[in-house]
Parts: structure tokens; sequence; C-alpha cells
């Protein structure tokens, strides 16, 4: 971190970023007017980090995206070009946006040093700074030392005097001082830097995309249709394009967003292009077609299937002969490039295409460089934000370092090895801590990464050491680099080599052994020979003198001991027989072991290659039921909402069933009671008729004939 003040030039890094950028662009145009509306163009990208974070310590997670969303909007209306500066304006409208009572603001997820004291310390100061007297204690600290406004950028935001705000500042040092001491547990040891990490939350990767220029179908110097939109950075959008002169052929077409306003700055660009095509390496990404749509500069390379190294990391960190077998090739490819006498400027994982040559065979992968430097590349990292794998070299120029070393393709190869043990070691890589730009140029200009403290890869201090050096000259070139990245599989080569040795030396030394053993045991054999025939010609010389009577016994002891001698000497030729044949033995079970060891290595090859195809597999599978799974979820989600759709209908069928089943009933009655009445009237017209009978038809008088 830097160890200037918070409050002191803010704006460095971003304006000396965008003159660089504006000379590349239009280099006839460098008038303040040009520079402030090319700031206030992409201030929003600089200084997006720190905006989401100052807002998530202020909106709830549920509202934040919208909060977001307001501020791309305004960053669109033109505004930010006025005093006191871009950034100003921005965080004022987060201030705006983000009035809440404290008791609703959210529980924000701080960024947790390697120090649990340190730690500690950090919340007391966030905790002192909230209970100070001046509400805004906390607010002017956050904005001063981790977003890096000044005091008077600061009293533009929350609409304070400057004056009272630098007197907040001051007492705010003394708080820290007391808290944290004077020499802070901070990444560098200073006490504004130790102010930035204590609002500091955890980084996210979402930052905003830029609308691309060209629509779907759009068709470029009549070749290209635009297929698919791949992606944008601060100058330029990538596009799938088909190309019409070639049917079934597919290309990437990288179209720049500023136009080429001039002829200089026309020549600039087919200069560096030139150069850049001049390069023939498989690693380095090819042109194929260059001209202008608009006034806009374009070029087209080969559209490579595979994925980015950065993805490739999300599933988890490089091995180290994984890593040997992409980071040579570019380690090559960056020295073809320097021959040529040009310099990537922007070497990241982003930027490194796992490109799959064969569908399906891990094996055929080629890494490819993409996004060569054909615009000011050092300087889009800083305008975007993501200057992390800035070389201390380009990093000073825009931190302002006086006399800065000068900048050669040892920059790149500082980039290429970052991007190496952020590989080996993702848990390790650095980042913008709080969002603050400025604050991380700085540091990178004045200390190099540390290297990996994995335990299993401490055996590379020394080279990381000499790779990520401060110091550009102590660093290899990009040649030196390929050769010296055999060091990443130093440990199993050695391995490798120990057990060659004990295969074929072992089986020697024993050989040696048993023909030494036989050697002197047949040699000792030999000595006793010889003593026991002078022992014999000692006897027989003391047989003459003895006398004629004794002759006979002696003689009869003489060839009893000849007997024993020459049975011993029989002993002694067989002994040496049967060593022959154990050692003869012993060579064929040696052969016989060096076949058994050779098959079960090649058993031990077919096994590991077996393993790997069903690990490859199972994460195919796995790939698989991931997008099943997300399949499924959809399709479930568009059930549940088709169900909530028929049990709404269901419940209104459902009324209108009990409605009519209560007029059914009403009728039914009325039914009855009309079929009561209907039958009264029967009875009363049956009585009708019966009196009208009596009246046409008299019965006779009592009497009467």
């Amino acid at each position: 971190m830097s160890s200037r003040s918070a409050s002191a030039a803010p704006d460095r890094t971003l304006d000396y970023a965008a003159r660089s950028v504006l000379g590349t662009l239009a280099p006839s145009s460098q008038a303040e007017g040009d520079l402030k509306t090319f700031v206030a163009e992409r201030a929003l990208r600089h200084c997006w980090e720190g905006l989401r974070q100052y807002l998530a310590i202020r909106v709830p997670s549920p509202a934040l995206g919208a909060v977001l969303l307001d501020l791309e909007s305004f960053a669109d209306r033109g505004l930010l070009s006025e005093p006191p500066s871009a950034r100003a304006h921005l965080f004022r409208r987060a201030h705006e946006r983000a009035a809440l009572p404290a008791d609703a603001r959210p529980t924000p997820r701080w960024w947790r040093p390697p120090s649990a004291r340190h730690a500690k310390d950090l919340e007391r100061l966030r905790a002192a700074l909230r209970d100070d007297d001046d509400a805004d204690a906390f607010e002017i600290a956050e904005l001063t030392f981790a977003r890096r406004l000044d005091a008077a950028e600061v009293a533009f935001v929350i609409r304070r005097p400057p004056a009272s705000v630098e007197e907040v500042i001051a007492s705010i040092r003394d708080v820290a001082r007391r808290i944290l001491g004077p020499y802070p547990a901070s990444r560098s040891g200073q006490l504004d830097d130790a102010l930035l990490e204590a609002f500091a939350l955890e980084p996210s990767a979402r930052r905003p995309r830029a609308r691309p220029l060209l629509p779907l179908g759009a068709v470029v110097a009549e070749r290209y249709r635009v297929d698919t939109h791949l992606g944008s950075g601060a100058f330029a959008d990538v596009y799938r394009a088909a190309d019409l002169e070639v049917p079934g052929h597919v290309v990437a077409l990288k179209l720049f967003r500023a136009p080429s306003v001039d002829e200089d700055a026309r020549e600039i660009a087919l200069r560096e292009l030139r150069l850049i095509a001049s390069v023939s390496h498989p690693s380095v990404v090819q042109f194929k077609d260059h001209g202008w749509h608009d006034d806009r500069f374009f070029f087209v390379m080969p559209f490579h299937r595979g994925q980015t190294l950065r993805e490739r990391l999300a599933t988890g960190p490089l091995n180290r002969a994984e890593a040997r077998r992409i980071f040579v090739p570019l380690a090559h490819a960056l020295a073809a490039m320097h021959d040529a006498g040009v310099r990537h400027q922007d070497v990241k994982p982003d930027n490194i295409l796992l490109a799959q040559l064969h569908a399906g065979d891990d094996e055929s992968l080629l890494p490819v460089l993409l996004d060569l430097g054909v615009a000011a590349k050092d300087a889009e990292s800083v305008l975007a934000g993501t200057p992390t794998h800035l070389a201390p070299e380009v990093a000073a120029r825009f931190a302002r370092e006086p006399d800065p070393p000068a900048i050669t393709g040892k920059a790149d190869v500082f980039s290429l090895a970052l991007t190496l043990k952020n590989a080996l070691a993702p848990e390790e890589e650095e980042t913008v801590l709080a969002g603050a730009v400025d604050a991380f140029v700085a540091d990178r200009a004045r200390r190099a990464p540390r290297p990996p403290s994995r335990p299993d890869l401490r055996f590379l201090r020394d080279s990381f050491e000499r790779w990520l050096h401060l110091a550009p000259d102590e660093r290899p070139t990009a040649h030196e680099l390929a050769r010296e990245l055999a060091r990443l599989t130093a440990p199993e080569e050695q391995r490798a080599r120990r057990l060659a040795a004990m295969r074929w030396g072992l089986p020697v030394l024993v050989m040696l052994a048993v023909v030494f053993g036989a050697v002197v045991f047949v040699l000792g054999r030999e000595t006793e020979l010889q003593r026991i025939e002078a022992t014999q010609a000692r006897e027989l010389a003391t047989l003459e003198r003895l006398r004629a009577e004794e002759a006979r016994d002696r003689a009869a002891r003489v060839r009893a001991d000849l007997a024993e001698a020459h049975e011993r000497r029989l002993a002694l030729e067989a002994d040496v027989e049967r060593l022959q044949a154990e050692y003869t033995t012993s060579r064929l079970t040696r052969e016989e072991l060096a076949s058994k060891l050779a098959h079960a290595e090649r058993g031990l090859a077919l096994v590991r290659e077996e393993g790997a195809m069903e690990v490859a597999r199972v994460q195919g599978e796995l790939r698989r039921m991931r997008e099943s799974r997300d399949l499924t979820l959809g399709e479930l989600d568009r059930a549940g909402e088709v169900l909530r759709a028929e049990q709404g209908r269901a419940n209104a069928l459902r009324a209108q069933v009990e409605t009519l089943s209560a007029e059914l009933a009403e009728a039914q009655t009325s039914s009855r009671a009309a079929t009561r009445r209907v039958g009264e009237l029967e009875q009363t017209l049956s009585a009708l008729r019966a009196s009208l009978d009596d009246l046409d038809h008299p019965h006779p008088a009592d009497g009467e004939p």
C-alpha cells in the first residue's frame, strides 16, 4: 500500500492512465476538455469496486443491485466531467441513494487480515469511529482512507465545509494511532494503509458491462456477420462472427470502441498491428484481417474453442506438471514477441486461452495468448480498476514515482510469472483491497509480490523471488524463463532418476557382492589346501626319520591323513560348484525381478491412465449432472408457475361450481313447490270438471221415474 497521504492527488493514476490512452487513440487531441470527458466516460469502471463496497456497507443486499444500476445510468448522463471530480460525483450519488438509518443498514462482511490480533484492532477502530461525537466520522474515514477521496471531494459528497472535514480527518488519525499504535500490523506497516484495511470488504468479481457497439446480425466490411457478443473491455468489443466469403468459417472479430479520429491514430494502430502480425508462434493469436468500421479499427483472429485460464482455475489450482505444459509454450510465445520488438502488456488469466484442438482430448490443449497490445493495455487495466498483474516498473509510472525503471519485455515476464504463481496457489492471489486502485498501484511500485508459501511449493521460492523481482534487471528474459520453468517438475524428475538408478544399480551391486564373496571364499579354501599340503610334506619327511618298526604304523596314519585331505578337497570343489550354481540362479532371479518390475511399471502407468480417464469421465458426468440439474430446476420453476396458474383457474371453477350448486338447490326447491302447486291445480281442475258434469247431467230427484 502507499505510504503517502490518502488525501493527496487521489486521481493521479486515473488521470495519468487517461492521458496515456488518449495520446494513443488521438495523438493530436490533448486538450483539458478532452481529458475530462475521457476520464468521465471511464470513471465508473475505475471506481466500481470501491463504490460497490461503499454501498454494501449501507444498502441491504436485495436493493444493492438496483442502486448499482442507478449508478450506471447516472454515469451515462454526462455529469461526471463537472468539478470537483468524476469520482466525487459518483460517490455523492451513492451517498444520496444509501441514506438509510443506521439500524436499517446491513452487517458487512469485512476483509479479515491474516493476523487475528490485527483484525480485532480494526474492529475496535471501526467501533470507535461509529461512537465518535461527530456522526460523520465513520463515513469521512471510509471515504478518505479506503475510497481515497481528498478533503474537498469528501466535503462535496457529504455536503460539509472542507475545513471541518480536514479537522475530522486529523482527529481520525489520532484515534487510529491510539488504537493501532504508531506502527500497525498492516501489510505496509503504515497507519493510512491500516485505515484502508479497516474499511475493506471481500472483493466481488462482478463489474459493469459495456453495451456492445454492434447488434447481432450486423455485417462488418461486407464480409463478417456478427453472431455473438463475446465480451467487452475498456477499449474494445469482441464478437463471434461468420465469414461470409468462406461458408461455415467462424472468426473472432475485435472492434475498438473509440473512433480513429485522424490519420496519426490510424497509422499507430496499423504500425502496432504489423509488428504483432510479424510474430509467428503457435501460442500467439494470429491476425487474419483488419480494417475500419464506422471509423473504428477492427481486426480478425481465429476463433478458438476452449476456456480461459481464469475459467479453468474456477475448478481448482493447476498442479505443477499441468502448469509446466501450459506456461512453457507461453514463455516461448513471449520470447518470440519480444524478439519482434512487441510487448504483450496485459498477460493475465483472462487473456490466456486453453484452446482444445481435438474435442474430448485434454492432451491436445494449446495455450494461446489473447488480447495483444494494440492499444495502451497497461492503462486499460488501471482504468478498468483491475491492475493486479502490473509489473512494478509499469505501476511506478502510474503512481508517478521519480525515476522509474525503463519498461521492457521483462514486464511481461513478471506478469506471466505472477499468473503462474496465482495458478499454482490461487488462495494467495493479491486483490485491489477496498477497490483502492491508487493504493494498490503505489504498493506494487514499491513492493514485489511474495513467493508462494504453500509447503509443496517452497522449493520454488528462490525461482519466484527472481522471476518476480522488483528490479527488472534481476528478472530473466522470456527465453531464460522458458528454460527455468523446468524446475516446476524437478522433484518428480529427481525421483524418477533415483528409481531408475535403483532399478539398474541394485542388481549390479548384488551381483558384485556375490562374486566378491565367492572369490574370497575360493581364495580362502585354496590357502587352506596349501597349508594342508605343506603339513603333509613335513609329515612325509618325518616318516623317513622314523624307526623301521614304526614305518608301517606311521604310513597307515599318513594314508589316513591323505584320504581325509582328499575328501576335504572334494568338499571344497563341491562348495565352489554350489556357489557358481547359486550365482547363476541369482542372476536369473534378478532378470526375472527386472522383468516383473517393468511389467509392474507398465501396469501402474495403465492404471494411472485409466484413473485419469475415469476422473475426466466423472468430471464430465458431474458437469452434465450440473447442467441437467440446472435444466431440471428451470423446468420445476416453469412447472410451478403453470401449477400456480392452474390452481388459480381451479379455484375460480370451484367458486363457479359452488354458485351453480346453490342455484341448482334453489331451482330444485322452486321445482318442488311448482310440482305441489301443479298437483293442487290438477285437483282443483278435477273438482271443477266434476261440478261441470253435474251441471250438464243433473240427477233425477227422488221419486221421479
